[in-house]
């Protein structure tokens, strides 16, 4: 049985990618999260303790998560959550929490967000197949996507 979760938190660093022997690409970020209260007695919000997790995402997203995203952008990330046992260098055993993602987005009840999508081809006929590809060409120099 997969677990699937949503979460929103906020880049602790800027994503990293590579490609995988068979030529994949993979992005690998990190997010924090925590939780917010409103305490009464002192009236003021109070931040909880932090979650900091993994994500890692693969092929269009990864590309699209690198060229949009930096450090400090507020997220929403959802996808499978992953659990894996090893032993550290120091034979420390340790427990790891990750998200393979599925979809990240900003999140907008931060800030607005300029969306620029791809343009078609003037003479892109919609039903034929390949022909909404999302890396149609772009304006020269621009940004395929703000965050």
């Amino acid at each position: 049985m997969e677990t699937y979760i949503t979460v929103a938190g906020n880049l602790v660093a800027d994503p990293k990618v590579r490609t995988v022997a068979n030529g994949q690409a993979v992005a690998d970020l990190r997010i924090a999260s925590n939780s917010r209260r409103f305490d009464r007695e002192a009236g003021e919000f109070k931040d909880g303790d932090p979650l900091y997790i993994g994500v890692s995402c693969w092929r269009t997203l990864a590309l699209n998560v690198y060229s949009s995203l930096r450090k400090g952008d507020s997220v929403v990330v959802q996808g499978k959550l992953l659990y894996k046992e090893y032993d550290d260098k120091e034979g420390v055993h340790r427990n790891v929490y990750s998200i393979d993602a599925t979809s990240i987005g900003p999140d907008l009840s931060r800030w607005p967000v300029d969306i620029r999508r791809p343009t078609r081809p003037a003479d892109a006929d919609p039903a034929t197949p390949g022909s909404d590809q999302t890396d149609a060409a772009a304006p020269a120099g621009s940004d395929p996507v703000a965050a």
